[in-house]
């Protein structure tokens, strides 16, 4: 069961990304992070009815919460000033260290710990990302050189080791809990968070939301049927597991970059996330 919630999952990612992206010619990095989190809100609130709750929030959840929301206010932001300052077939593919990461985090703060074969995936993923930055074939460096050039892929690499914290307080917080109460317990926490972030940079705002409220909602829908998805796996599988394969998000955010976007260079780095998804799936199946 948590392997196809992890799969809707990474659909539910792609779909927001792809409108967060269109979004980005009309809004500014603050309020496309706002509207991502803000507008989910209408669409989870309402679950916390079928979410049991708990008699008392111990000192765990509180914890969670704090550290995990900051966190994800944090990786919010970065993340689409990421997809706006390069494309998406450069960046999103950079989100599959997550997993990496989260085979070192994850032993030591929820206990999560990978079978062997799980640890092969990490190669794959590494020589995917060496793949993206072929530019110049003069030299055997040019594309890590040209990966660290790139500023939306160094921000989103930032975001990826940022998630793979922020993932285990998801676990911690939906174990003190429940995932439906957890959900909109930590989404409402990161929505007032960028609340705050967006009353402090009125003036850099731009666009009007009841002009393109359609294409904000689903948005909101997307991240939110995405998160209650996200917390319901990783209530059952591994952290590790349930990311990677939510990582497979990033095929189809690659397509969406060169299909609806034009951007450039694209069976280079399908290929590339192709074989970082490789790795992905090592870890996901091990």
């Amino acid at each position: 069961m948590w392997i196809i919630l992890s799969f809707l999952t990474a659909v539910c990612e792609a779909l927001k990304d792809g409108l967060c992206k269109k979004s980005l010619k009309s809004f500014d990095v603050f309020t496309i992070s706002w509207v991502w989190k803000v507008f989910s809100l209408p669409f989870i609130i309402p679950l916390i009815f079928f979410a049991p709750l708990p008699e008392y929030l111990p000192g765990e959840f509180w914890m969670a919460l704090l550290v995990g929301g900051g966190l994800n206010i944090l990786a919010t932001l970065l993340y689409i000033r990421a997809i706006n300052m390069s494309d998406l077939s450069i960046t999103l593919p950079l989100l599959s260290f997550t997993p990496v990461f989260l085979l070192i985090t994850s032993p030591l703060m929820v206990g999560d710990v990978p079978t062997l074969p799980g640890y092969a995936g990490v190669f794959f993923i590494f020589a995917g990302s060496y793949l993206l930055g072929i530019r110049d074939r003069s030299t055997i460096f040019s594309p890590l050189l040209a990966i660290v050039k790139e500023p939306g892929a160094r921000i989103m690499l930032g975001v990826a080791l940022i998630w793979s914290v922020a993932a285990n307080m998801d676990k911690i917080g939906v174990m003190a809990t429940s995932p439906l109460f957890w959900a909109v317990c930590v989404q409402s926490f990161i929505s007032l968070g960028l609340t705050i972030v967006l009353l402090f940079n009125r003036s850099a705002l731009k666009g009007s939301l009841g002009g393109n409220l359609k294409i904000l909602l689903l948005i909101g829908l997307f991240t939110g049927a995405g998160f209650v998805f996200q917390m319901t796996a990783i209530s059952i599988g591994l952290v590790p597991y349930v990311i990677a394969i939510k990582r497979t998000s990033i095929i189809m955010g690659v397509l969406i970059g060169g299909l609806y976007f034009m951007e450039k260079d694209l069976k280079t780095r399908v290929t590339a996330a192709a074989v970082m998804l490789a790795g992905v799936f090592l870890i996901a199946v091990s």
